[in-house]
């Protein structure tokens, strides 16, 4: 059975080469990850070449689709770091050659999945922590559904949440689709009740996918600016602090945040990147 670390770097690796397939990061950013990345311990394998894995090719003429998926299979079994830095390269020759399935994504996506998201000094939930970290991916999901349900939190703490879990449980989120117990979600705010949301929220359940999951953000928010009962947010107001007695020699001990070792300044900056970069970032800085 796996522990937490093991399971991290797994899931780092298969984001990893999932980002590659979808052209969402620039190649130097991916790139910075596979540096950041060279510090964990065990996380590349040594390149192998033998009858059962080909050696990489130099040669850009050989470099074309189905090379790079044969590569990228390859590397799933031999992951090191010679192999994913050629996919890399590899990836950004087929996207400047305007290959089929390597375009750039569209700008205005790319500047949507820019959007910074501050991930420095956010701190779980309990029970998020508790599932994300040591239950199953069906008590992630659950536990996600429950953050959502907590009137005490705004959009852009359930935004965090999602960040930092996805980061930690590779198969979080499905694919999206509709079928008879996953409706479609209905983009016209004008019909957006409270109704709605719990049918969405009994969709998610069957299909949980990320954009389903964003949907809810949306219309929960939406029916809190409406002032919706049982949307209102709820603002718990901080105790207040008794003073410190003066005749109190004794100082109490403290956990000196200098004693942790720093992150990279480059991790630091892909972690309020927000989107797939802070994933990345998020993971990386686990295993470290």
């Amino acid at each position: 059975m796996m522990d937490d670390k093991a399971k991290n770097r797994q899931t780092l690796r298969q984001n990893l080469l999932e980002q590659l397939t979808r052209n969402e990061l620039e190649g130097d950013e991916i790139r910075q990850i596979v540096a950041s990345s060279v510090a964990i311990a065990d996380f590349f394998d040594d390149y192998q070449v033998n009858e059962i894995f080909a050696a990489i090719e130099t040669d850009e003429l050989d470099w074309n689709a189905g090379y790079f998926d044969r590569q990228r299979k390859l590397a799933q079994h031999n992951f090191a770091e010679k192999r994913v830095s050629h996919l890399i390269d590899v990836r950004e020759y087929l996207i400047r050659n305007g290959i089929a399935g390597f375009a750039k994504a569209p700008l205005a996506r790319r500047t949507e999945e820019a959007k910074t998201m501050n991930m420095q000094g956010y701190t779980p939930g309990a029970t998020l922590a508790k599932m994300v970290e040591h239950g199953t991916t069906s008590q992630a999901r659950s536990a996600l559904i429950n953050e959502l349900e907590d009137n005490r939190l705004d959009d852009a703490e359930i935004e965090r949440a999602v960040v930092w879990a996805q980061a930690r449980v590779a198969d979080l989120f499905v694919d999206y689709e509709e079928n008879t117990l996953a409706g479609k979600m209905n983009n016209d705010p004008e019909q957006w009740d409270e109704n709605y949301y719990y049918q969405q929220t009994s969709n998610i359940n069957v299909n949980f996918a990320k954009v389903r999951f964003e949907h809810l953000i949306t219309v929960r928010n939406t029916l809190r600016q409406r002032g919706v009962k049982g949307f209102e947010r709820i603002i718990i107001k901080p105790k207040a602090q008794p003073q410190p007695q003066q005749a109190q020699t004794t100082p109490h001990p403290r956990h000196d945040s200098s004693s942790a070792p720093a992150q990279p300044g480059f991790l630091r900056v892909a972690l309020m990147a927000g989107g797939a970069l802070a994933v990345l970032a998020a993971l990386v800085i686990s295993l470290l």
